[in-house]
């Protein structure tokens, strides 16, 4: 053992000046190829965003690219243009511009509470027990106008879209703004993806938007596609660290009273059954294995293949 300790000791002597003279290695910010990134103002909310594209490599149709926008980019795009660059290799995707909206911070407690902000479409009182800060909150509708009146016209200065062909994705809050746009802007986009969507927020008043939509669907004046995920671990109390900000007791209350599953499946339910004329569709899938934050990859990339994807639903 001795042996071994010394000649430990002189192999360290003889490679430490030599790590001494290596130069520091080079660090460069790592570039995604076909991918751009721009901030944008906002009129509508206030604010300015970070806006993250994906640019197909192959030619636009006459039509232009489909479009998929997604909420929370600073998370979302990632997982996306992961998904996206496999269409290459797979050839099960049809040629979309994926854009990400995300805020101009990098500092997580500020985009959080931005995200709170734009994606909620009503503002609860302050709870003493609230696990969410909801301060801020209800600005959904000031949301929508920036992605439709602000966002959509910067992208003709990165390549021709399809107004007909565009989705919108979003996960938890995301997903209760996907559900909001949904039921009072059903013509908005083509196709909307509800990742497990936080129907629970402010006593589910959501819903209450639900009996307008409906009667439009049936009466045959909107049809778009609707696709609702959700994970099989979100109605059970998870192992390991609590959410930032977050006690037990709130955790253990919150869990069973937001009922992801149950709201997303139920919802799904009730939207399948609608007469809505051709193409009005309504698919729900339920990860096995999954919870709230690592289901995220899983449906951005069923999202891609519901949206635009070459086999049918």
């Amino acid at each position: 053992m001795r042996v071994t300790w010394i000649a430990l000791a002189v192999g360290l002597a003889v490679t430490a000046p030599v790590r001494a003279q290596q130069k520091p290695v080079r660090l460069d910010p790592a570039i995604v190829s076909g991918a751009v990134q721009f901030d944008l103002p906002s009129q509508a909310t206030g604010r300015t965003y970070r806006i993250y594209a994906l640019k197909p490599a192959t030619p636009p149709p006459a039509s232009g690219y489909p479009v998929v926008f997604l909420t929370d980019g600073d998370l979302t795009f990632g997982p996306a243009v992961t998904r996206a660059a496999l269409e290459g290799l797979a050839m099960d995707l049809r040629p979309s511009l994926i854009v990400a909206i995300g805020y101009a911070s990098s500092e997580r407690s500020a985009w959080m509470k931005l995200r709170t902000s734009d994606l909620t479409p009503t503002a609860p009182p302050k709870g003493e027990n609230d696990p969410v800060d909801v301060a801020g909150s209800g600005n959904a509708e000031r949301f929508y106008r920036f992605i439709m009146e602000e966002l959509r016209p910067a992208l003709a200065a990165v390549a021709p879209t399809d107004p007909a062909d565009q989705t919108l994705y979003g996960h938890s809050l995301g997903g209760l703004f996907a559900v909001h746009v949904l039921f009072t802007h059903p013509d908005a986009f083509r196709t909307f993806v509800a990742s497990s969507p936080s129907i629970w927020w402010d006593h589910r008043s959501v819903l209450k938007e639900e009996a307008a939509f409906a009667a439009a669907v049936n009466a045959g004046k909107c049809s778009p596609r609707v696709l609702i995920l959700s994970a099989a671990h979100e109605q059970s109390i998870p192992q390991g660290p609590l959410p930032e900000g977050m006690t037990m007791e709130q955790l253990k209350k919150l869990v069973p009273e937001a009922r992801m599953i149950d709201n997303a499946r139920e919802l799904a339910e009730r939207l399948r059954a609608l007469k809505g004329k051709p193409p009005y569709e309504v698919s729900f899938h339920l990860f096995e294995g999954e919870s709230h934050s690592t289901v995220i990859p899983g449906s951005i990339s069923r999202a891609l293949d519901f949206a635009v994807g070459i086999r049918q639903y």
